[in-house]
Parts: C-alpha cells; structure tokens; sequence
C-alpha cells in the first residue's frame, strides 16, 4: 500500500466537505426540524427515509466487509437499520413497513449504495458510511435532543440516536477518526474519497428537498 498523506485523512474529508455539510446542516427541512416548527408525522417521515438509505448501506459494507479498507471503520455497533425499525414501530405503530415509501431522494441514494456494491468501490463506501455515522455521532445526538424536548419523542423513538451499545458518541468520534486516520490511501484514492464524501451530502439533499416539499410550505422552501 501506499503512504498515508501526510495531513490526517479525516481532516482533509472535514475540509473539504465542509460546505456540503453546512448546505445539508442548513437545508430548509432539517432548518424547521430543528427550530420545532413540524410534526411528528415529519420526524417518522425522516426516520423511515433514512431506514431506506440505511438498509443499502449496511447491505453494501457486509457484503464487502472482508476488505481490510472497509473493516477499519464498518464497526457492527454503529449499525442504525434495527434501531430504526424499533423507532418506526414507536412512531407510526407495527404495521410501519405498509405505511412508508422512499421519496425520489432516498431512491436515488439507494440506487448508488448499490451500484458502489457492485462494483465493488470500496472506497466510495468508506465515504458513505463516514458521512452518515460520523453525522449520527455528531451532530445527531444535537438532533436527538431536540426531538425529545420539541416533539416529545420518547426513548422509543430514539434508538436510531443511542450508540451506547458502541460507547461514549464522543469516544467513538475520536475512535473512527482514528481507524480512518490509519488508512494508507494514495492520492488518487484520497481524491476519490473526497469526491464520493461531497456526492453523499448531496445525496442527503436530495432526501431532504423530498421531506422538504412534504413537510415544509412553499415560503419555507425558498
């Protein structure tokens, strides 16, 4: 393999993905999201977009976890997919998998995973997962609290935000940051990385332009 950059590697994704993490961050969904201004229809809704997304996701690394890239960082723990099936029985009921269906947005963002799994991209999968874990452990336990104190979701609604079963968010931050660090990626690789990191957030858009026009008025949208 070749030498590791010489700037850590999850600083170079922090960089240069900064501005399509702040235009996700900022978008007019997440924005009402968070100011409290939807409905717990909204918060199902997004929970079971994202139980589309992540159940590509998982799919795709398992089935290319023996690639000692991938297993650095595909920890089992940080797994969402079961988390979010507890979530949606809370929040529309039992019958949840006959309620939801994935906006244009999630399909698309389905439709990648898959096509990086059969191709086998590896390195564009490492990118996925660090755009959506390191968001979870991040600023997904801010959201949490949020849809605990706004929305009056209870714990069992909120397994999608508890890693406690992989430890403290913040250990765990550090720890993927630190397994990313370690990868010994060439330069093409690297660009790549970048590349597919920035093509997620914009997948993340695309998800939440859907809830967005679902949710949101026609003024909040502009």
């Amino acid at each position: 393999m070749l030498a590791a950059p010489a700037r850590p590697l999850s600083l170079v994704l922090r960089e240069c993905t900064a501005a399509a993490h702040g235009d996700v961050e900022k978008s007019p969904f997440l924005s009402r999201l968070v100011s409290g201004a939807l409905n717990r229809a909204a918060v199902a809704d997004y929970a079971a977009q994202l139980w589309f997304v992540y159940s590509a996701l998982e799919v795709a690394v398992r089935e290319h976890s023996a690639d000692p890239r991938l297993a650095v960082v595909a920890d089992p723990r940080l797994e969402r997919v079961g988390a979010l099936e507890r979530d949606l029985a809370d929040l529309i009921g039992p019958q949840w998998r006959s309620c939801i269906l994935p906006g244009p947005g999630a399909a698309a963002y389905v439709d990648r995973l898959a096509g990086l799994a059969e191709v086998g991209d590896v390195t564009g999968l490492i990118a996925h997962h660090y755009v959506r874990y390191l968001g979870d452990l991040s600023g997904g336990q801010l959201l949490a609290r949020v849809l605990r104190e706004r929305y009056r979701v209870g714990a069992a609604g909120l397994h999608f935000y508890d890693f406690r079963e992989a430890g403290d968010p913040g250990i765990c931050r550090a720890e993927y940051r630190r397994q990313l660090d370690s990868l010994a990626l060439g330069e093409v690789d690297v660009s790549w990385l970048a590349s597919s990191a920035n093509e997620a957030f914009a997948l993340n858009r695309g998800v939440c332009r859907d809830l967005a026009e679902r949710h949101c008025t026609l003024s909040d949208r502009i």
